[in-house]
């Protein structure tokens, strides 16, 4: 026997009903998408905003991640922080590294030493991307120092308890800045498997391709 048609619709709208109460004791919106989702949201602090520093933040702020631009003198950093957009700002070194979960360095090689004096308590439990490379011409006896260790060792061993990634040294600014094209090739490495893993996102986000080199 058919059902009259107000008695029909009267049914469908109980349904209706009852489908959007289930999805309210679920706690999930009757509207809401995989779309709504948003993305990990991770907060970075660049202690240096030269052309490494300000190239990869300008990036990233570009990408939806909230960047904190540092250096000594972070009131002369307003051309950099409107170039990466809103979702840039500038601050102390000692507030980058408050604000951020990811900190990384791009500084000459030489300030490394007096940075772990400085911060290093205030880094510990950070994941620290290093993208600092070190000059014999620039930077003195350190650099020889750390070119006889491998790089990379001497730099973690200088901040420890970090979660340490070394990455972007190994690739011109002017590179990234081009937007890596897909094909640029970024090598990385780290002490830390999580960590890693964000070393290789933000280096995707950059345009290019994270390679693994060597164990740390």
């Amino acid at each position: 026997m058919s059902l009259p048609f107000s008695r029909l619709r009267l049914l469908r709208r109980s349904f209706l009903v009852s489908l959007v109460g289930m999805a309210i004791y679920a706690g999930v919106s009757p509207t809401a998408s995989a779309a709504d989702t948003p993305p990990v949201q991770r907060h970075i602090g660049i202690i240096g905003a030269g052309q490494v520093g300000g190239t990869l933040g300008r990036l990233w702020a570009r990408a939806g991640y909230q960047v904190m631009f540092s250096s000594r003198h972070p009131d002369q950093l307003q051309d950099v922080v409107a170039g990466a957009g809103p979702n840039a700002r500038a601050g102390s070194v000692d507030q980058a590294i408050a604000f951020g979960d990811v900190i990384v360095l791009a500084v000459p090689y030489k300030a490394e030493p007096a940075l772990a004096r400085q911060y290093g308590q205030a880094l510990k439990g950070k994941i620290l991307i290093d993208a600092d490379n070190a000059y014999p011409f620039r930077d003195g006896a350190i650099a020889a120092e750390a070119h006889a260790a491998g790089v990379a060792r001497y730099s973690a061993r200088l901040f420890p308890g970090t979660r340490f990634v070394r990455a972007f040294n190994s690739v011109n600014a002017s590179t990234l800045s081009d937007g890596g094209g897909g094909t640029t090739q970024v090598l990385y490495s780290y002490t830390d498997d999580a960590a890693g893993a964000v070393g290789a996102e933000l280096i995707r986000v950059t345009g290019s391709v994270p390679v693994r080199g060597h164990d740390l």
